[in-house]
């Protein structure tokens, strides 16, 4: 009898080792889904087309001839991402304007109205699980000067663009943070920093 009884017991034991390891399989699978859900990228989370827009203060560090006061800038922009990873490889373009008094004793009143277009690249990092992202840009560049008077010289050319900064994704398709770029002429005449507030808006 007690032996029967270890054969019973073996073969329950045999019989209900194959459902528990089916279980135990799907268990599994169960848990490398989710897991595989929550780290896919969300398409509308990276869009590649965008449109950015500054608003924030353009200081001139250096220009031949005159000096220019600080002023009151805007910079419209937008680009396209060439991947969708979190270190992402994007093309850019954008305008920035200000206009300025500017440092001389011989006119009075005088403004300089400018304008910088610029093209190039942008390396955006996402830092993830945070909603935050951090980006450098570069490229090149071209200047147009407007003077209030004919006695104030303009410092037009071509130049390069350097920047950096700072992004909270307050939603699936926008994003606000701080932003710095410098400008540098090839000449070595006209050296300006724009430092502002960004919102950046994927389509």
């Amino acid at each position: 009898m007690k032996r029967c009884g270890v054969r019973s017991l073996e073969a329950e034991d045999r019989k209900a080792g194959p459902s528990a390891t089916a279980i135990a399989l799907v268990s599994a699978a169960s848990i490398a889904g989710a897991l595989a859900s929550c780290t896919a990228v969300d398409p509308l989370k990276h869009s590649p087309e965008w449109i950015e827009v500054s608003a924030g203060v353009s200081i001139v560090e250096r220009r031949v001839p005159e000096e220019l006061d600080d002023a009151f800038g805007w910079r419209l922009g937008g680009g396209y991402d060439f991947n969708a990873d979190r270190l992402r490889v994007s093309w850019e373009v954008d305008a920035q304007w200000g206009s300025h008094d500017v440092e001389t004793s011989s006119v009075a009143d005088a403004r300089i109205s400018a304008w910088t277009l610029g093209t190039g690249l942008r390396l955006t990092a996402d830092l993830d699980p945070l909603p935050l992202a951090i980006y450098g840009r570069g490229g090149v560049a071209w200047r147009q000067e407007n003077a209030s008077d004919d006695l104030v010289e303009e410092n037009d050319g071509t130049g390069s663009y350097f920047g950096c900064g700072l992004e909270w994704r307050y939603s699936l398709s926008g994003s606000l943070g701080p932003s710095v770029v410098w400008y540098r002429d090839d000449d070595g005449e006209l050296r300006t920093r724009y430092a502002a507030i960004t919102t950046r808006f994927s389509f």
